[in-house]
């Protein structure tokens, strides 16, 4: 039996047939390769998996017992999916289906985000494509199940139904008739581009006041994350992001993860949001951040405006102006001091949410990035970060 061992994680590959005939033999193969590996994560590989019986599930569940979360067992074809289904043992198991392999060759970038591209399959669909440092544990997973908890509350989402891999990256295709991505009608009717971005603006701003029980708190999950970040920061810092996060009040309402304009859709006239993979609940100065990031931070830097398929649709004073009306909108005034107190907020917590990279993402960010975000932050939370105004 053919296994491996990576980041003290045992692989086994289950191959042929699993029956009556080898379970035993079988049994004694995998826990011997758990014992000799000393590894305390395990993981199937189906992917040459022709067939199981009752005997061989039963074996896999005899390793089940050993441990305290579901094991997953990947690239399991239609067919032994079918069995694990009609078994029960999809509600036992982390059973994954292999996925269906996609070239992106000849598509075209529509979007690009935090964790992942979009692209313009067809008429019909979009994909987006994952950083092939996010593992599908990480986010992927969870994206599917998070897009139907939002469409049920009430959030204007466009459903994924499939799960395919595109070279060595996963990606989730979006159902997306007749869709059109929001930049490029941006792009192509600047002469609108005020109330293009009110309507977006106002869009967000509903969604925020959408209730939800079935998410994660954004503040809640960073502060349990923040000792991850221990070996990257000093004390001092790791004070300065914890104050930052403990500021913000707690809500129970819908929030994107990576809210800008390049991940909504336009269908019917209607509004529709994809790469929910960081959605959760919380305070609205957490998706407020995304845009800040892309039409703030980066609209003095004319090498990031022409590397974003967001931003080089744009001038620098279009940019600036997509910032403008977008924020004036969402907090609905023109006092240029408020909103001014409400962009350094913003602006805060975005810097220190994006610190979490280095861990979430590895390789995303270069030292050097890193230490100059860091310095950045330190400058801009100057005195504190005070009660949110908004």
């Amino acid at each position: 039996m053919k296994t491996t061992v990576e980041n003290n994680k045992l692989t086994v590959f289950l191959e042929g047939r699993i029956d009556t005939n080898n379970a035993a033999q079988t049994e004694t193969d995998i826990f011997g390769a758990i014992g000799n590996s000393g590894s305390e994560d395990i993981i199937f590989d189906a992917e040459k998996l022709e067939y199981i019986s009752s005997a061989g599930l039963r074996v896999l569940l005899k390793v089940q017992k050993t441990k305290d979360k579901p094991i997953p067992i990947i690239n399991v074809s239609r067919d032994v999916y079918d069995i694990f289904e009609t078994t029960g043992f999809t509600e036992l198991l982390d059973v994954r289906k292999a996925y269906r392999k996609v070239s992106i060759e000849g598509m075209t970038l529509i979007g690009k985000g935090l964790t992942g591209d979009v692209y313009r399959m067809d008429n019909e669909t979009v994909l987006k494509v994952f950083r092939p440092n996010i593992s599908f544990d990480m986010l992927i997973s969870k994206e599917n199940e998070k897009a139907r908890n939002a469409f049920v509350a009430g959030v204007p989402t466009a459903i994924p139904y499939d799960i395919v891999k595109v070279g060595d990256c996963y990606g989730t295709v979006y159902e997306m008739l007749d869709a059109k991505d929001l930049v490029t009608i941006i792009a192509e009717d600047k002469e609108h581009l005020d109330d293009h971005i009110k309507n977006f603006s106002k869009t967000v701003k509903s969604m925020h006041s959408i209730k939800v029980d079935k998410f994660g708190s954004q503040k809640k999950e960073a502060l349990a994350a923040l000792p991850m970040l221990s070996s990257a920061l000093t004390e001092d810092e790791m004070k300065m992001v914890r104050d930052i996060y403990e500021s913000v009040p707690e809500r129970d309402t819908f929030i994107h993860g990576d809210c800008h304009i390049g991940n909504v859709m336009i269908r019917d006239g209607e509004m529709m949001f994809i790469d929910l993979a960081t959605a959760g609940m919380g305070h609205p100065i957490f998706d407020m951040g995304s845009m800040h990031s892309l039409f703030c931070d980066r609209a003095n830097d004319p090498k990031a405006i022409a590397a974003s398929p967001v931003l080089c649709r744009f001038t620098q004073d279009e940019i600036r102006r997509i910032w403008s009306v977008f924020i004036g909108t969402y907090l609905d005034t023109d006092d240029e001091e408020f909103i001014k107190k409400a962009t350094r907020q913003i602006a805060v917590l975005s810097l220190a949410r994006r610190l979490f990279m280095v861990v979430a993402m590895p390789g995303m960010l270069s030292h050097e990035a890193f230490a100059a975000m860091k310095q950045g932050l330190t400058a801009l939370y100057g005195n504190g970060m005070g009660e949110i105004c908004f």
